[in-house]
Order: structure tokens, then C-alpha cells, then sequence
């Protein structure tokens, strides 16, 4: 990235962002707009980033030498912070649709380039979006708003998500708690381990977005996506030449074979990751809600922060914080669904999706949305060891089946299935006796001498085992602690 885009983009839009009168409402719900994301999302920015990109093709000209060099001494920092200080969308919106008092340009980009042109010398002018058409500019403005998004704003809140999300791994690692299945008791797990199954699938998204987020591309191919223009103005390899100069001023990928648009699937494959780790965050507001529920009762809100009190029951605690992960799954889905119904173009291009394309950064507003609530989910969450422990006993000495079943099996006895669940299991659960001491008085009021060879034959640790259900979390405590260990890395 060159220097001056750099320092444009981590001090100067921040400021240029705050000016008065600027309109910063973000693409979805007004009451969803989150500070971090409006220097890049906000209304009126977009008309910078246009104008970014227009300046940095001023500056590939004259880089490649087809500028002279009296001409270039125009392109000062100063000359564009002032562009990106005078022109806000709202005011090329007035400038497009005549709401200025003069007949509008009834196009946006022309309307772009009128309002710079007041603030450039007049031997810019001609060079001004030279051999480009209007969705070149547009086109690199989304790639380069999306890449800085992640990086500058999501890359180090998930950071802190991924450093509070491992801490709870550690914290409950070795917590002994019923897996369920079905939503019913089966075999023990962690709540380490749990946590460390969704955080798994967490940094795996988070990484692969990340690299997705680098590899959108911009374009500047013309009209049709042949280069005619610049290379009719240029020539083959200066033209070349000054794609490549551009596309690396802006830390952006060249589109080599385009339309007059970029090609949607790699902006695509971004948007459906980002959707899949919203649903990983969404599936641990959906545990959390159940596991913090009167039924369960083994999550509990450590602060206020991660509950509401209920309007109708003051004493409640709900879990406002899981649910809203949960809703704002299902708006992210809604909003990459635009993307996935606008990846087709006719020929070269048209024009039915770019009003919907100006809408696809509402996916990473509620995105953001969701995993900053996601963050003070994690810190204030809390397990209640004694409701813990008390579910998990109220049907430990049945969950090891499984294993009496593996040893049955293992000796060779037949039907070892119906035997462990219809028989031994009832007896057990109607008793509140242990599965070995149910299987006792099966061989006294059923003699079965294969079947008591075979029950002879259970190794001491696995009958150890059977009477200690608890014992029975094959690698949960070890994995775990080893995800506990993995730290996020996104370079």
C-alpha cells in the first residue's frame, strides 16, 4: 500500500468522518450502526473512497511518466484531503440529481468528476479518470473498503473475541458436563470442550475470511474489460504497466479477465464465510440460551451485561445478549443473500444489481454487530459448577451404555444392543442402581452363561469406568486445553 494511503486511511478519514453535517447512517437497521465501521461504511464516505481511487490513477500516471513532471507537482497530500473534506455522497448526490440549483449530471461518477474538477488545477483535468469507465472506479472502491473493513476494524476485534473465548476454554476445561444430543443426556463432555468445539470453528472462519478479505480484486480493464482505452492511450506495456501500478498502490489484486465488472466470486466467497462464522457465532448464542435456561440452569449471567430482566418477571434474568447473536444471524443470511442472487451479468455488463450492490456492507454491519456482542457475551459468562454437577448425576450411571454395549460386543456376545437398552438401561433407570450392578442382577434372574463369560471377561477399567461415568470424557479435558492454546492468526 503506498504511504499516503496509509496515513489517509488510519488518520485522515477518521477526521474527514466527524466533519459537521456528515450523514454516517450505515446500509440496515439505524439501531444496529456501530461507531468503528462508519469512516469506511457511513453515507457520505463512499464518495471518498471513489475519490481515492481516482487520485491514486492521477498518481499511476504519473508514476509511469505519461504525466510531466510540472503537471504532477498538483498531486499534494493537501490537495486531497481537501477533495475528501469537500465532497461528501450527499453532496455528488446534489451535484447528480440537480438538487444544487444547476441541471443534474443524472450519473454519479460524472458528477464525481465535476465536483473534483473545482478543487484541481485545470492541468489535472484532462488526466482525470483517463481511459477508465465508471464501475473501474466503483468496482476497486468496493474491493479496497472491504479489504480495509476487515482488516483495520473486524481483524483486531476478533482478536479480543478469540483472547476472551480461550481464557473461558482454560478457565472450564476440565468441568465435567452431560453432552447432549437431541437436546437429551448422553455422554459426559466438558464445558472447556464445548467451548472449544465452536471456538475450533471460529478461528477456522475468521482465518479463512481474512485471506479472503486480501484477494478481492479491483479492475481497471475499460468499458468491456479489453484495456482498449489505455492501451489505445498508453500502449500494451506502459498499460500494463499502470494496472499493476495501481492495483499495488491500493493493496489490491488485479482482476486481469473482466468484464467491465470484477468478477463477483471472490467478493462472494468473502461474504459466505463471513455468513458461516456468523453462524458459528450464532450456534453459541443458541447453546447459551439453552444451557442458561430454568431447565438447565448451568449458565449463568456473571453481570448484568450478558441479561435483561424481564418486564413480566423482574427476578429473570434472560439471556438478551445469546439472542441477539441468534436474530443477528438470520440478517446476515438475509443480506448475503443479495450476493448470491446478483452473481450474474449480461454480457458485458448492466445495470440491474448495482442498486443492490450498494446495500452488500449492511452483511458486515450486523456481521460486526454480532461479534461485538458475542465479545461481551464471552466475558460475563459464567457456569453454575453445583447445576452442572446436578444434571450431569441425575442420569451418569446410564450414559456409559455405550460402553457396556462396546464390551459386550467386544467379547462376542450377541444382541448386545437390545439387551443394553432394553433391558439392563430400564432396569437401571426404574432401580437408580449403576449399570454393572443392573447387569448383576440380570445374570441372577436370568442365568446366560455367554453372557456371563462375556461380562466376566470386562476389563477392571472399563467396569472402573462404568461405576465412574464422570471418568468416561476419552480426550475432552485434553483437547481443550489444547484449543485453549491456539491462538487466531491472521497474517
Amino acid at each position: 500500500m503506498h504511504k499516503l494511503l496509509e496515513t489517509v486511511i488510519s488518520q485522515n478519514l477518521p477526521t474527514v468522518s466527524k466533519l459537521p453535517g456528515r450523514n454516517l447512517q450505515m446500509p440496515g437497521d439505524p439501531r444496529y450502526q456501530p461507531e468503528a465501521l462508519k469512516p469506511f461504511l457511513g453515507y457520505d464516505m463512499w464518495a471518498s473512497f471513489l475519490i481515492i481511487v481516482e487520485w491514486f490513477w492521477l498518481m499511476t500516471l504519473a508514476e509511469i511518466g505519461f504525466m510531466p513532471r510540472k503537471e504532477t507537482a498538483g498531486l499534494t497530500r493537501e490537495r486531497l484531503l481537501n477533495l475528501l473534506e469537500n465532497i461528501s455522497t450527499t453532496v455528488q448526490d446534489a451535484r447528480e440529481y440537480g438538487r444544487d440549483g444547476r441541471a443534474g449530471t443524472n450519473h454519479d461518477i460524472l458528477a464525481l468528476l465535476e465536483l473534483m474538477k473545482r478543487y484541481l488545477p485545470k492541468a489535472l483535468h484532462k488526466y482525470l479518470h483517463l481511459g477508465a469507465t465508471s464501475y473501474n472506479i466503483i468496482n476497486t472502491a468496493y474491493a479496497l473498503i472491504l479489504a480495509q473493513v476487515f482488516q483495520r476494524v473486524f481483524k483486531p476485534k476478533l482478536l479480543v473475541v478469540d483472547q476472551v473465548w480461550r481464557d473461558k476454554i482454560s478457565q472450564y476445561a476440565e468441568v465435567v458436563q452431560a453432552g447432549r444430543t437431541h437436546l437429551q443426556t448422553a455422554l459426559p463432555v466438558t464445558v472447556g470442550f464445548w467451548l472449544a468445539c465452536l471456538h475450533y470453528q471460529f478461528r477456522n472462519c475468521v482465518q479463512n475470511a481474512y485471506f479472503l478479505s486480501m484477494i478481492v480484486p479491483g479492475s481497471f480493464n475499460g468499458a468491456v474489460g479489453t484495456s482498449a482505452a489505455l492501451l489505445a492511450m498508453l500502449g500494451r506495456d506502459k498499460a500494463i504497466m499502470a494496472q499493476e501500478t495501481l492495483m499495488k498502490y491500493l493493496d489490491l489484486e488485479r482482476a486481469e479477465y473482466t468484464t467491465q465488472i470484477s468478477p463477483p466470486q471472490d467478493a462472494a466467497r468473502f461474504y459466505f464465510e463471513l455468513l458461516l462464522l456468523s453462524g458459528v457465532l450464532g450456534n453459541l448464542g443458541e447453546d447459551v440460551r439453552i444451557l442458561q435456561s430454568s431447565e438447565f440452569g448451568e449458565i449463568v449471567s456473571a453481570t448484568e451485561v450478558n441479561s435483561s430482566s424481564s418486564t413480566m418477571a423482574h427476578k429473570k434474568a434472560n439471556p438478551i445478549k445469546a439472542e441477539n447473536n441468534c436474530g443477528m444471524h438470520v440478517n446476515v443470511i438475509a443480506e448475503v443473500m443479495k450476493v448470491a442472487l446478483t452473481l450474474t451479468s449480461d454480457l458485458q455488463r448492466d445495470l440491474r444489481w448495482s442498486c443492490v450492490m450498494r446495500s452488500f456492507s449492511s452483511a458486515m454491519v450486523y456481521a460486526y454487530q454480532q461479534i461485538s456482542t458475542t465479545e461481551r457475551l464471552i466475558k460475563s459468562l459464567a457456569v453454575d459448577p453445583r447445576r452442572v454437577k446436578t444434571n450431569f448425576r441425575r442420569e451418569a450411571k446410564l450414559v456409559v451404555a455405550e460402553l457396556l454395549h462396546l464390551c459386550l460386543q467386544r467379547q462376542g456376545y450377541a444382541g448386545t444392543h437390545e439387551l443394553v437398552n432394553k433391558t439392563i438401561v430400564p432396569a437401571a433407570a426404574a432401580k437408580g442402581i449403576s449399570l454393572p450392578l443392573a447387569m448383576r442382577y440380570h445374570l441372577q434372574s436370568h442365568p446366560d452363561k455367554k453372557l456371563e463369560q462375556a461380562w466376566r471377561l470386562t476389563p477392571a477399567s472399563s467396569l472402573e469406568l462404568l461405576k465412574r461415568p464422570e471418568k468416561y470424557i476419552g480426550r475432552a479435558i485434553e483437547l481443550a486445553k489444547a484449543e485453549a492454546k491456539n491462538k487466531l492468526e491472521m497474517e
